[in-house]
């Protein structure tokens, strides 16, 4: 572990440092020097004004890391952006974000995701394409599984989902979603634990669903929110008459709200959140609500903890270092459990750490983030990009 965790500072830091030449490349930027090529004349403000609403931005950069979960990885990801529409209540960036990886445990993951808002931001298009082979430490169902039972599984998954939401109010919209996606387990060795669960549940399917979405976004960034709050809720419904193989529902809250400490060349932001997630009926193993992973309740190992129901809060604090370096310092509480009804202050689970952000485009603040994990069971460390709420 003493060695892993020396290559991957190194890793970091020569990664860091390249990206210091890292520039974001922008139509607005090329058609600007354009013309002052052609003319010799600055742009007046309201052509400044009109690029600014028109300009594209692209970042593409390779992907080498090491975690605890992951062993070390390669791969590449992009982010496409668009500003596309500010008011007094929303903010919105058109984007598509594409990552592939690939690490040393055979973990495969292809991954794209797409936001599209038209008409003054009036309707969002979103969509989500994952095409994923990824051996998945498995420990049991509940809240107090050992650390002994450690199996793997390794499932192939494939999803894609699509909604279209309209804006009803404000910052408030409204849509739905449809969900279509195939499981299948390939092995699970030690065979025990992950057997037993798929006893009384299939081994692989497919899954089809409908879902309601309501959500809530005053925040004023996409990738990096510095203000206001953010609320999502989602119901799913996966039913055999929609040609599901699988019959469950799917019910899913996120809130997060951010405010600025203005602290004078020290502006610094404090972000909250809250996840809750729950599950009905005949549910496939890859989607029992996990407590782990490099977004919330990090330090634990990835999807230590699985149940039927799963609560989590965390706090952030985003702060400013030199030049493109932030750091943060970060804390979750949250478990698992198997009935809704049970108590949910009991044998709460905890951890907290502190993080190194690297801005990978001078105006946009798209992140490239480095975040140590510590809990009672140990630590972990993460590599990945944009901010994990």
């Amino acid at each position: 572990m003493q060695t892993s965790f020396k290559t991957l500072i190194f890793t970091v830091l020569l990664f860091a440092f390249s990206l210091f030449y890292a520039e974001e490349i922008t139509k607005e930027e090329a058609e600007i020097s354009h013309e002052a090529e052609k003319t010799g004349e600055a742009k007046d403000e309201k052509q400044k004004d009109e690029k600014e609403e028109k300009k594209v931005g692209f970042i593409a950069f390779p992907i080498v890391f090491y975690s605890s979960d992951t062993s070390a990885g390669f791969g590449a990801s992009a982010v496409i952006h668009k500003d596309h529409y500010k008011d007094k209540f929303v903010s919105k960036s058109n984007s598509l974000a594409l990552v592939f990886f690939y690490t040393l445990r055979n973990q495969m993951l292809s991954a794209n995701v797409g936001n599209l808002y038209w008409d003054s931001a009036n309707w969002h298009w979103k969509s989500k394409l994952i095409f994923k082979k990824y051996p998945t430490d498995f420990y049991g169902i509940g809240n107090n599984t050992p650390k002994s039972d450690h199996e793997v599984f390794e499932p192939f998954v494939f999803q894609f989902e699509n909604s279209i939401n309209r804006r009803v109010w404000k910052s408030f919209y409204a849509g739905i979603s449809l969900t279509q996606s195939y499981h299948k387990l390939l092995k699970a060795k030690k065979e025990k634990l992950a057997e037993a669960y798929f006893k009384n549940h299939r081994k692989n399917g497919f899954i089809s669903g409908i879902g309601l979405r309501l959500s809530y976004d005053s925040t004023d960034d996409s990738f990096f929110p510095t203000t206001g709050s953010f609320a999502e809720v989602v119901w799913q419904y996966h039913p055999f008459w929609l040609g599901s193989q699988y019959s469950f529902s799917r019910f899913f809250i996120d809130g997060r709200t951010f405010v600025k400490i203005p602290i004078p060349k020290f502006e610094s932001v404090l972000g909250f959140q809250l996840n809750f997630e729950g599950v009905h009926g005949n549910i496939p193993l890859t989607f029992l609500p996990t407590i782990g992973s490099k977004d919330i309740m990090r330090g634990y190992i990835g999807d230590r903890f699985r149940d039927n129901y799963m609560l989590a809060v965390q706090t952030e604090w985003r702060f400013p270092i030199y030049w493109r370096f932030g750091g943060t310092l970060f804390f979750a509480a949250g478990k698992v459990q198997h009935n809704f009804t049970d108590f949910i202050f009991q044998d709460i689970k905890y951890g907290g750490g502190f993080g190194i952000r690297v801005r990978l485009a001078k105006k946009k603040k798209i992140n490239l983030r480095f975040d140590m994990g510590f809990t009672p069971e140990g630590y972990k460390f993460y590599f990945n990009l944009l901010e994990a709420s």
